[in-house]
């Protein structure tokens, strides 16, 4: 049995009540940044001078030792030693025995620590980007959602706390319509393993239009399938406010070539129908009123289709009206910015 505890592969000491050394393995001389060869004439002594020399794992085992009343009953405790981690377990024996048993947590510890700086930096970066982000399990429930999700969502009029939204659907968190169409569109990227995405949605705001662009994306495991989803809105009111003025500015570029062919190609001909009108009223005192009348409108619709090309001309701005009930929409060049023009 002490041939066999001695090779046995990790650190391992049995001690008694005294914290006297009855067996050892060889891999506990590590733990002390010890050599067996270096002790091997009297190993055992060696173990029991280290005991007294690092008080404080003396310190521990004596108070473990002392509160296992039984076999079987076990104590555990942390220790440091030369920059290293272990985790001591005190196992209690027969005889007045107690096994003791080095576990180096060191690596543990690291990995621990830098996955914890690593998942501290990623929450930092999702706390502080200009994109909203709610991360979703696969049940579609919120597991995460940085500060500007929440800072969208309050614009539009929906304030609650983190605490409200973890482990809650889009559905249950959301008013009807919003809730209705993400939780379908997170949805459509589970059941596809696809990204999903719905562009420039319009919502009234608190600072009056809030437009966004929403991306939902699967969320892999280690096995590459879908386990949840994450679901991303970015704020593209500014860059639908400058598209909408392109178009704007594209129709009065459209416009102003129009209005160019309409001066070239009808002005010169309603000024020839103009005068050829007022010579006819003129010259011909014989006609009669229906005549005359006649005369006199033909040089009030000259007057008005050139008031029309004038302010075609004139334009800054482009606004429309049903040109009948229910039907097309024309350019309205009397629209009301333009009365005092008429």
């Amino acid at each position: 049995m002490q041939e066999f505890l001695q090779s046995f592969p990790r650190p391992v000491l049995v001690i008694d009540g005294g914290l006297e050394i009855r067996n050892f393995s060889r891999k506990a001389f590590s733990v002390f940044g010890l050599r067996y060869r270096d002790y091997a004439d009297d190993p055992q002594d060696r173990l029991a001078q280290v005991l007294v020399d690092e008080r404080d794992l003396g310190d521990e085992l004596a108070l473990a030792t002392a509160r296992l009343m039984r076999p079987g009953d076990e104590e555990r405790f942390d220790w440091e030693h030369r920059k290293r981690s272990y985790e001591v377990g005190v196992y209690a024996q027969e005889d007045d025995a107690f096994l003791v048993l080095f576990e180096d947590t060191t690596d543990y510890a690291i990995s621990e620590e830098i996955l914890m700086n690593a998942r501290g930096y990623l929450e930092h970066i999702l706390s502080n980007i200009p994109l909203g982000v709610v991360v979703l399990n696969s049940e579609l429930r919120i597991t995460s959602m940085n500060r500007q999700e929440q800072r969208f969502l309050k614009e539009m009029g929906v304030e609650f706390t983190l605490i409200d939204a973890i482990g809650a659907s889009l559905e249950e968190l959301l008013p009807e319509d919003l809730g209705t169409a993400w939780q379908a569109l997170c949805q459509k990227v589970l059941d596809t393993g696809e990204r999903a995405e719905e562009a420039k949605k319009t919502f009234v705001s608190s600072g009056g239009e809030l437009v966004l662009d929403t991306l939902a994306t699967p969320l892999p495991d280690a096995s590459g399938r879908a386990a949840g989803v994450i679901l991303i809105a970015d704020d593209v009111t500014e860059e639908a406010r400058l598209e909408s003025e392109l178009v704007k500015a594209e129709k009065l570029a459209t416009v102003g070539q129009m209005v160019i062919t309409i001066n070239h190609e009808i002005n010169n001909p309603l000024t020839i129908i103009s005068s050829s009108a007022q010579t006819l009223r003129i010259l011909n005192k014989d006609l009669d009123e229906k005549a005359v009348a006649k005369l006199l409108r033909i040089e009030d619709q000259v007057k008005r289709i050139s008031a029309v090309t004038d302010r075609l001309r004139k334009l800054d701005e482009i606004a429309t009206n049903e040109y009948v009930r229910d039907g097309e929409q024309m350019i309205d060049v009397w629209n009301a910015d333009c009365e005092e023009d008429q």
